[in-house]
């Protein structure tokens, strides 16, 4: 399926590039709210049912635990003292029972034609696929040849030779190679206007970036040929490559490539309220003041063009992990003068006012935006086709690996479509097999010969528990309508408020089994996580006491954010295990699904329950809905063991109704598609994957925060 209609982030981090800055202390604050909750802030039910109405109240309720400890962060003295801080707000964000862990991507069976990461490799945007340095063979590279490519990317990262010895080694092994990719989609993005919003298009395609990573994961110069820093860490300051030209989707010259496009950009996705800009708040100087209102002069914000080919940059306060955002979208250019002459101006008020007009034109369909990146798009047929072709004024036009892509529409309802079209089309660069798909490959031979196992990254999808729904039926298209009643409507709002009853379902579900029906039962386990940010995703640069729950405990350094976690959750006294002290993961095993700590949960949420006025029981349960892909046989099978796993574990006194989604489209009416968290059609649902922009811990958590400003906490149904 497609890799890059929407970016869900993430592969392993890259700890070298964070760990040879310079500790700091408060280095930066996180993304500032538009409101603060006052130091009293008391979460009022309604006065008829007991059930919390406001976004805040419902928010601070669950989550108040969470928000103090990790504003706690922005107050310590080094960068391991802030990290270790943030893996006590994670411990309470999971003991919340707000959204439960489930699986990362990886850790499946797959085939490839692509070679072991030499599509380019970010190291915290995993999933992004650099089309234009991607190495494709014709032929299925074999178990044996792509295990020996992995470990000769080991051996060779940082030495700048991993491709060239990839091409060279494949080719002695008689493989061929194409510069035509043919993949799948199974959705068009909602907007071509990359900066407005986070349903973009593959922006990595048509605009390139002051820096990218390459195959080995080292950031190489794209359109800034170098840069500095101050000697304070507040300045940065990128040179800009000239000659560098925009052109539109036939290729024809619309303006030359400017410093300036970047403070466009910039200035664009703050006046939009584009989430891409979030990463930057609390870190760029001046940013958040124009973002909430304060001012409406953007010249106070911390972005320069010093001339024509010199980009400045200037932080609030040092940020040892700013290079590592710097293939983030929120670094991209925008030609000023192209999207003025397409209806666009500047400022907040007036965008808000322009999006409303006729006039205003800049992004609607790939015709409509200027390009600078590797590729022009000439073609968007929904449910058909989409096909790039390689831009000929592109800076780096000679080193384009691949000189046209081509994109086939498929909705996954047919698993043996998919893997016909990979194993004899040669459609797809990479194929991972469901069940279905495994016992063809078994059948035909293609598992011994060509299968191998895909690594884990670090993005984490989380099944989410709707606090707060207020609709019954998709906004958009009014499918996926539930069947409960309006008092089981009540009823499970009201339990889905209460701490002990989403603990309750966390610990019923059987996520091995869950995932066993896309993986199969031999991979049930290896991509099964048990925390948020990957308990691995950073380690302790120095010896640190934190108090924990009121006991100065030292972790030393080299200690694994994971472990502080899970060390925090034990004082707590909760059950769930996020970290394994012996494979030094939170990866791999199975630390929530306990049937007695479910069924011991669920008893203290009956007796809540009771006293507000619910009686919970067999013959009157809690009726929750989850909407599922009714015509994919893996989520189908994948929505029974759901249904099972929790009525089973709870004595039939919560029921799963599963609600069908005819296809995609309604699925992602259900939560994606939508405006705020308010419109989030499902009672437990929202699987969708949330992954790392740069190399601190804050690009999962601030997600959390509320007010609008956490993209992903919407999924409770508030903001």
């Amino acid at each position: 399926m497609t890799d890059w209609i929407k970016r869900t982030l993430s592969a392993a981090l890259c700890l070298a590039m964070v760990l040879s800055l310079a500790a700091c202390g408060g280095v930066d604050t996180p993304a500032v709210t538009s409101a603060e909750p006052s130091a009293d802030a008391s979460a009022e039910p309604s006065a008829e049912s007991g059930i919390l109405t406001g976004d805040e109240d419902i928010y601070m309720a669950a989550m108040g635990d969470f928000y103090d400890a990790y504003m706690a962060a922005f107050e310590t003295g080094s960068l391991s003292e802030r990290w270790a801080q943030m893996a006590i707000a994670e411990a309470k964000f999971l003991e919340s029972g707000v959204a439960t862990p489930m699986y990362t991507a990886g850790g499946c069976y797959a085939m490839s034609r692509m070679p072991f990461r030499a599509g380019g490799y970010a190291s915290w945007l995993g999933d992004r696929v650099y089309y234009d340095q991607m190495v494709l063979t014709n032929e299925i590279i074999t178990t044996e040849d792509y295990e020996h490519l992995v470990d000769m990317w080991y051996e060779l990262t940082g030495t700048g030779t991993y491709t060239d010895s990839v091409v060279e080694y494949l080719t002695e092994k008689g493989y061929t190679f194409t510069d035509t990719a043919t993949t799948t989609f199974d959705r068009v993005g909602t907007t071509w206007d990359f900066l407005s919003d986070g349903d973009y298009h593959d922006d990595a395609s048509f605009i390139d970036y002051l820096y990218q990573y390459d195959s080995e994961g080292v950031l190489q110069p794209h359109l800034a040929t170098g840069y500095e820093v101050s000697e304070d860490g507040l300045t940065y300051t990128f040179h800009i490559r000239e000659g560098v030209v925009w052109v539109d989707s036939q290729g024809r010259k619309v303006a030359d490539l400017t410093a300036d496009d970047w403070v466009a950009g910039l200035q664009h996705v703050a006046d939009a309220g584009g989430s891409a800009v979030n990463i930057l708040l609390g870190v760029l100087d001046g940013l958040d003041a124009y973002v909430y209102g304060e001012t409406t002069d953007f010249s106070t914000v911390g972005i320069k063009a010093v001339d024509d080919y010199t980009l400045q940059y200037t932080l609030t306060e040092e940020c040892p992990y700013f290079m590592t955002m710097i293939a983030d979208p929120c670094f991209t250019p925008m030609s000023r003068s192209y999207y003025l002459s397409q209806g666009g101006v500047f400022g907040k008020d007036e965008y808000t006012n322009a999006m409303s007009s006729n006039t205003y034109t800049y992004g609607t369909d790939q015709d409509h935006i200027a390009y600078c990146g590797p590729y022009l798009c000439t073609n968007v047929t929904d449910k058909n086709s989409i096909n790039y072709i390689a831009n000929e004024s592109y800076w780096n036009a000679d080193n384009v690996q691949i000189k046209a892509v081509n994109f086939i529409y498929d909705d996954g309802s047919d698993v043996t479509r998919e893997y016909n079209d990979f194993t004899v089309n040669g459609v797809g660069t990479t194929i991972v097999l469901d069940t279905a798909q495994l016992e063809i490959a078994k059948d035909d031979g293609n598992f011994d010969k060509y299968v191998h196992i895909a690594p884990n990254v670090t993005n984490i999808f989380l099944m989410w528990f709707n606090e707060n729904r207020q609709v019954y039926a998709n906004v958009p298209d009014g499918a996926c309508v539930s069947l409960k009643t309006e008092e089981q409507k009540e009823v499970s709002r009201a339990a889905l408020q209460n701490q002990h009853f989403r603990l309750a379902l966390a610990y019923s579900i059987d996520r091995a089994s869950y995932i066993a029906q896309n993986l199969g039962e031999d991979l049930k386990y290896v991509c099964l996580r048990n925390g948020y940010v990957p308990g691995d995703f950073v380690s302790l640069e120095e010896d640190v006491t934190v108090d924990i729950n009121g006991t100065p405990v030292t972790f030393e350094a080299g200690t694994f954010y994971g472990e502080i976690v899970q060390a925090q959750v034990t004082s707590d006294g909760y059950p769930f295990k996020v970290w394994d002290e012996e494979t030094h993961s939170s990866d791999g095993f199975d630390g929530w699904y306990n049937v007695e700590n479910a069924m011991s949960e669920l008893e203290a949420a009956i007796a809540d329950l009771q006293a507000m006025g619910y009686e919970i029981s067999a013959e009157n349960p809690v009726v929750l809905d989850y909407p599922y892909s009714a015509y994919s046989e893996t989520a189908t099978n994948q929505a029974v063991v759901l249904k099972t796993c929790i009525e089973q574990a709870l004595g039939g006194m919560v029921q799963l109704s599963l609600i069908e989604c005819q296809d995609s489209t309604e699925n992602l009416n259900c939560w994606f598609n939508t405006n705020s968290g308010a419109e989030y059609n499902y009672d437990l649902g929202g699987l969708g994957g949330i992954g790392a922009d740069f190399g601190d811990p804050e690009t999962y958590l601030d997600g959390l925060l509320p007010y609008g400003d956490g993209f992903a906490i919407r999924k409770m149904g508030i903001w």
